[in-house]
């Protein structure tokens, strides 16, 4: 998105979040508020996308904030802490922390397709996302 006009990541696009902006921020959304929930840690995120993320450089930093805290949730995980169970959404239902990140990989999908759909729309060609390539290109493997 970043090598897209601004305009073009803000603009309406009748997507599940509107534009190209808000669909990735739900996305880091989900990962974040569903973490803390699973750590009980804090409360879900809320964020006023308009006001809060202006520009490129905003969304970056949110990015950096969510994966610090994605970290240091998986650097605690201890044996057996996959099987005990985690408040799923506003109902009473206790759904296993490996089902709870489970959800978190698939709403990342999800939300990832549709960005790859809103690029094709407007004949920008959208990056290749696998995840093992970015860790190569971002050099955090060897």
């Amino acid at each position: 998105m970043a090598k897209l006009p601004w305009e073009r990541v803000i603009e309406s696009r009748g997507a599940s979040f509107e534009s190209m902006r808000n669909v990735f921020l739900h996305s880091l959304e989900a990962e974040q508020g569903l973490l803390r929930i699973i750590a009980k840690t804090a409360e879900w995120p809320r964020h006023d996308y308009e006001r809060d993320f202006k520009d490129i450089e905003a969304m970056r930093k949110y990015v950096d904030e969510v994966e610090a805290e994605s970290k240091a949730y998986f650097a605690k995980l201890g044996p057996g802490d996959l099987d005990k169970l985690s408040p799923y959404g506003k109902t009473k239902a206790q759904v296993r922390v490996e089902d709870m990140l489970m959800h978190v990989v698939e709403e990342e999908i999800h939300h990832r397709g549709e960005l790859l759909c809103l690029m094709w729309q407007i004949d920008s060609e959208p990056p290749y996302t696998s995840y093992t390539s970015f860790l190569v290109e971002t050099k955090k493997v060897k």
